[in-house]
């Protein structure tokens, strides 16, 4: 057997040793899961700013179909608007194209 302090000491040497080599794991593992992380987090960010642009979009939409409709309504009031000119033109030809009949004398100062 040998010196007792000796093995003790070589016996925390090689703890220390073994201490070391874990703090190294732990570091090494640190490094994946911090840029897992910063990862993480970009993708969050990214997320955020598509969903900012879907809402800014959407909005823009919404806007557009409310012009659309104005400007369909717009365009209903015109074809009504027409279609009521057509129909007093048409009357109008009507009677004024008829033959009239030959009114005697006496009827017409009437």
């Amino acid at each position: 057997m040998g010196n007792p302090l000796k093995e003790f000491k070589n016996s925390i040497d090689g703890l220390k040793q073994s201490l070391d080599g874990v703090k190294q794991s732990v570091d090494g593992l640190k490094a994946p899961v911090e840029e897992f992380k910063a990862n993480m987090q970009e993708t969050l960010d990214e997320a955020k700013q598509r969903s900012d642009g879907v809402k800014s979009e959407l909005g823009r939409m919404k806007q557009s179909v409310k012009e659309t409709q104005t400007v369909l309504g717009e365009v209903k009031e015109t074809l009504s608007a027409s279609a009521e000119v057509l129909y007093k033109r048409k009357r109008y030809l009507r009677l004024f194209s008829r033959k009239r009949k030959p009114q005697t004398a006496k009827a017409r100062r009437l």
